[in-house]
C-alpha cells in the first residue's frame, strides 16, 4: 500500500471512456424520466403545511398515530420517526388539510382521546404555501447560478474547453442524485438541496486537481498524446483521490447510518455525490476535454485546407 501511493500506478482509465459516457447517459436519461414521469416527494419546505413533533412516554407505532388522526380526518400525512427509542415522532401534514392552529386543534383532539396525557407536542411549525414556492425557486436559482459561477471561474483560470468539461459533469452529478431521490420516493427539503450544492462543490474540487496536473503536463509534454497525458495525471492524482473521497465517504455513511431520520436526506445526498462526482471527475470530465480538443484541433486543420 506505502508503495502505491509513494509511486503513482499505470492504469488506463481511459481505455473504457465509451463505456464510461454509456453509463453517464444511461443513468442521466432515467433520472431525467424519473424526474418527470415521477416527480418528487417534497417535503413541507417546498410544498407548505405544518409539521408536529410529538414524544410519547411509552413507545408506540407510526400505525397507533394514523390510526388516531384518522378520526379527526387527517389521512394524508407523513409520520417520521426521530431518534431510536422509538417514541418520539414528526408528524407532517399537507397545507390542504387546514392552517396550523386548525391542524393543531385536530392533533390534540384526538391525541387526547386515545393517548390522554401520555404524550408532549416538542414543536409545531408551519409553511405557507407562498413561502413553499418561493424556497422551491430560490433552490432552482441557486444551483443554476452555481452552475454559471463554475462556468466563469474555471474558464477564468483555465481554458473554455476545461470550463465546459467541468461543468458538464456537475449536472451529470446533480440530476443523477435527484434520480435516486425520485427513485425510491425520499423526501426532498432544503437540507436535500444544501447537500447537493456540497456535492456539486466538492466534486469540483476532484475535476479542479485534476485539470491542474493536466496543465502542468501540457506544458511539459504539449498536446501530442492527449489520452496518455490524461491518463499519467488521472495516476498521478489517483493515491489522492482516493484518501480524500474514501475518508469523506466513511465519514458520510456513519452519518447516514447512525445521525438520525433528520439527516437521512442530508447524508444520502452526499453519499450519492461523492460517489458519483469522483466517477465522473475521470470518466466524464476528462474524456471530454480529449473530445472537445480533438473536435476543436480537427475543425480548425478543416478551416485552414479550406482556405
Amino acid at each position: 500500500m506505502r508503495h502505491f501511493l509513494s509511486t503513482p500506478p499505470n492504469i488506463d482509465f481511459l481505455k473504457i471512456k465509451k463505456i464510461g459516457y454509456i453509463t453517464s447517459a444511461t443513468f442521466v436519461i432515467l433520472s431525467l424520466l424519473l424526474i418527470f414521469i415521477k416527480g418528487f416527494n417534497l417535503g413541507l419546505d417546498f410544498t407548505g403545511g405544518t409539521s408536529i413533533q410529538v414524544k410519547f412516554k411509552q413507545q408506540i407505532t407510526a400505525g397507533e398515530i394514523r390510526k388516531a388522526l384518522k378520526t379527526v380526518n387527517i389521512t394524508d400525512i407523513q409520520i417520521q420517526s426521530v431518534g431510536k427509542e422509538g417514541n418520539e415522532y414528526e408528524i407532517r401534514v399537507p397545507i390542504k388539510v387546514g392552517s396550523s392552529t386548525v391542524v393543531y386543534k385536530k392533533v390534540k383532539k384526538a391525541f387526547d382521546e386515545f393517548f390522554k396525557n401520555k404524550y408532549e407536542i416538542r414543536k409545531v411549525e408551519y409553511i405557507g404555501s407562498v413561502v413553499g414556492e418561493e424556497l422551491r425557486k430560490a433552490s432552482i436559482y441557486s444551483i443554476i447560478a452555481v452552475m454559471i459561477a463554475i462556468l466563469l471561474y474555471v474558464g477564468y483560470r483555465f481554458e473554455p474547453v476545461f470550463a465546459i468539461a467541468a461543468v458538464i459533469p456537475l449536472f451529470h452529478d446533480a440530476i443523477i442524485t435527484l434520480g435516486f431521490f425520485s427513485l425510491f420516493g425520499i423526501e426532498l427539503n432544503l437540507s436535500v438541496i444544501a447537500a447537493i450544492l456540497t456535492v456539486l462543490g466538492y466534486s469540483l474540487n476532484d475535476t479542479i486537481i485534476i485539470f491542474d496536473r493536466m496543465r502542468e503536463n501540457l506544458k511539459l509534454r504539449g498536446k501530442k498524446n492527449l489520452i496518455l497525458l490524461a491518463n499519467q495525471s488521472i495516476n498521478e492524482n489517483l493515491a489522492r483521490t482516493l484518501i480524500t473521497s474514501g475518508t469523506t465517504l466513511f465519514s458520510v455513511l456513519a452519518l447516514y447510518l447512525f445521525g438520525g431520520e433528520s439527516l437521512k436526506g442530508f447524508s444520502l445526498a452526499l453519499l450519492i455525490g461523492i460517489i458519483f462526482g469522483t466517477y465522473s471527475s475521470i470518466y466524464v470530465a476528462v474524456p471530454l476535454v480529449i473530445d472537445l480538443e480533438k473536435y476543436i484541433r480537427n475543425k480548425t486543420l478543416k478551416e485552414v485546407k479550406a482556405n
